[in-house]
């Protein structure tokens, strides 16, 4: 993605709470991009969380295909990327290129965290299990 220098093209107008308007960044789909001559691309006002689709994110702590499978959602969800090659290479895993992936402290928390859930649920089914 590379972002417009033309100042009047490279933005949005965006009502605010205020009633005013802000203008957020826009950019072009990359050269070649099936379209790129139809669409483009722009922040948004507000967060999203992405969804990864199916029944849940993969578990990190479980079998060795488990384990790849959580390394490719990681690197998908926290790795900029436009295609599969900037992600990891041909000839490579998921696993070596997440292991290999230099992620920052803040993202590297929010991974660690998202496995909590798990955990709960594994604590709380070991405790009805004694009960």
């Amino acid at each position: 993605m590379q972002v417009d220098d033309d100042v009047n093209s490279n933005v949005c107008d965006v009502l605010t709470k205020k009633g005013g308007w802000k203008r957020l960044p826009r950019a072009k789909f990359a050269q070649g991009h099936t379209q790129g001559g139809t669409h483009i691309l722009h922040f948004r006002k507000k967060f999203v969380v992405p969804v990864l689709l199916g029944n849940t994110i993969p578990r990190p702590d479980q079998s060795d295909e488990e384990y790849a499978l959580h390394c490719r959602a990681m690197m998908v969800l926290f790795k900029p990327w436009q295609n599969l090659k900037s992600i990891k290479g041909d000839n490579e895993n998921w696993t070596d290129a997440y292991e290999k992936e230099n992620f920052p402290s803040n993202v590297l928390a929010i991974i660690k965290n998202m496995n909590v859930e798990n955990k709960c649920k594994d604590a709380h089914d070991a405790h009805a299990a004694l009960v």
